[in-house]
């Protein structure tokens, strides 16, 4: 038996670091997923007007328009939305395909650090 009370719970399987390697692992193949199909991402009916209400968000934000005010959807997925329109921009993204890809790419992301902040 070794010495060392670290080595003795991992021979005895006491030890929960073979969990969290699992769940990392899980998170790393689920990514590895998420990233090989992103081509087939395909644009859900309600994309188009989840990001027009990020562009009034932004809008109001910056103090160029009061849209936002009256609009009907104004709470409509405001704080997941307005980063990544603000993101889209900062990466001066003009393609729909590509501006789509991306919001998928971080829509993908943030559930992997959910899931895995769960954990």
């Amino acid at each position: 038996m070794p010495a060392n009370p670290l080595a003795r719970g991992i021979a005895r399987g006491r030890t929960g670091l073979t969990r969290h390697c699992a769940a990392w692992l899980a998170c790393l193949l689920c990514g590895v997923a998420g990233a090989a199909v992103l081509d087939d991402y395909d644009v859900f009916i309600d994309s188009p007007m989840q990001r027009a209400i990020a562009e009034l968000v932004l809008d109001y934000a910056w103090g160029r328009s009061d849209v936002l005010l009256s609009h009907k959807y104004r709470m409509y997925g405001v704080v997941f939305e307005a980063p990544l329109l603000w993101t889209e921009r900062l990466l001066g993204l003009q393609d729909s395909r590509a501006i789509y890809l991306m919001r998928h790419l971080l829509t993908h992301l943030l559930f992997l650090a959910g899931g895995l902040g769960g954990y």
